[in-house]
């Protein structure tokens, strides 16, 4: 009767140890988007939203809920509740990239499995403009590598369906992200169109 007692709790601690390596397995929730803190400063490989600025440090949120962030003479602005860009803007005060109310590519809580989709007005520079409806997914949380260092982050892909409002002037692309949660900021997006492209060199 011994051993068989023994057997069952050598059962039962492999069923308990396969359940705990499960559950540390489980993909966690991103419950909200904390914004940004004054002061904390960021870099990206080679630039990012059309601008070649490396590093970038948050200025405030101000009264429009709008996170500030400034590069040298440029200036860039993202949404307080998700992160999303908004606005870049060059030395000059002049658009480089623009969209209304916002570029949808994030939005909180975050968890594998969940689908939003946002339309949006873009605009590059002071003549290009373009309407967009922005589908996307959170794939898989998973490792990845970049300058910064290596993360676990949420992989969201992103089918974007843009019409210039011209005869031909219409299609999708496709593009992903990386969020990674412990540090609250997306360290890599990669796209159709790779002047969009971006990745993290630092984040402090």
């Amino acid at each position: 009767m011994k051993h068989v007692y023994r057997s069952m709790l050598i059962v039962l601690a492999a069923l308990a140890n396969v359940h705990c390596e499960a559950a540390d397995h489980v993909a966690p929730v991103a419950e909200k988007y904390p914004g940004a803190t004054p002061g904390a400063e960021f870099s990206f490989v080679n630039g990012a939203f059309l601008l070649t600025c490396l590093r970038w440090k948050v200025l405030e949120t101000n009264a429009d809920g709008l996170i500030v962030s400034q590069c040298g003479d440029n200036t860039m602005y993202a949404t307080a509740a998700n992160g999303n860009p908004v606005m870049t803007l060059n030395g000059k005060h002049e658009i480089v990239a623009k969209f209304t109310p916002f570029y949808p590519d994030t939005t909180f809580p975050l968890f594998v499995g969940k689908k939003w989709s946002g339309k949006y007005e873009g605009q590059e520079g002071s003549y290009r403009k373009w309407s967009g409806d922005l589908s996307c997914e959170v794939k898989s949380f998973e490792s990845i590598q970049v300058v910064a260092g290596k993360f676990d982050a949420f992989r969201i892909d992103c089918i974007d369906r843009w019409d210039a409002g011209i005869i031909f002037l219409h299609g999708t692309r496709k593009s992903t992200r990386w969020y990674a949660p412990a540090i609250h900021f997306t360290v890599k997006s990669v796209n159709e169109d790779s002047k969009w492209d971006y990745e993290a060199a630092q984040v402090d």
